[in-house]
């Protein structure tokens, strides 16, 4: 009897054991330092849903999905992998959590499915496009886009879109222009759509350079 009392949680252990999801993507490259939790990231490594990568000084990693898109961790960074998904038709459902620092993506096209990084302060959603994300240390969210398209939505303290309005632009703001960019925060929402300054665009981009 007590042989049986235990089958149960043996075949339950087993169904938890055999639902662990793949690993979602690969380390391409890396330099400087460079985690999956408390772990330093290695050329080729592959990680799984739920894990979270965070780079110190001159920190840099590249990942790159299973369904081929890229993405970049800065200097100063912790992004969690939310969410990452394909469903038999090979439709992507991503969602990614950036908690500090800046990302780059470049992003495989799909007629339909999701990516999305979510910010303490913003939500962008894209479905195929280029793009960078940053927060910074007042947890302010700035978007900019090199190609392709994306909707940025605020967080407020009552949740998305929770932000004053009359004090930003329209929500979401929709950036569709090469260099275009916003800045949100929790108070104000996101600004217009504008072209980002030469330099302030290289800046950025040379946090994600290897």
């Amino acid at each position: 009897m007590k042989q049986r009392a235990w089958m149960p949680f043996l075949i339950l252990s087993t169904c938890v054991l055999a639902a662990r999801a793949d690993p979602v993507c690969e380390v391409l490259a890396v330099r400087g330092e460079a985690y999956a939790g408390q772990q330093a990231l290695r050329l080729g490594q592959h990680l799984d849903v739920g894990t979270e990568v965070h780079t110190g000084a001159d920190g840099r990693v590249r990942l790159r999905f299973v369904d081929g898109s890229v993405l970049v961790v800065a200097d100063h960074s912790t992004l969690k992998i939310k969410r990452f998904e394909l469903e038999s038709g090979g439709t992507r459902h991503a969602s990614f959590l950036l908690d500090l620092g800046l990302i780059g993506q470049t992003v495989q096209p799909q007629a339909g499915g999701s990516w999305e990084v979510r910010t303490p302060t913003a939500v962008t959603a894209v479905r195929g496009t280029e793009f960078m994300v940053e927060v910074g240390a007042n947890l302010a969210t700035a978007v900019n886009v090199q190609s392709g398209e994306v909707s940025v939505d605020t967080v407020g303290q009552g949740g998305k879109g929770g932000a004053t309005r009359g004090l930003s632009a329209k929500l979401p703001v929709v950036l569709s222009a090469s260099h275009q960019g916003t800045d949100c925060n929790a108070d104000y929402g996101c600004t217009p759509a504008a072209t980002w300054s030469p330099s302030r665009i290289e800046s950025a981009q040379g946090r994600l350079s290897f």
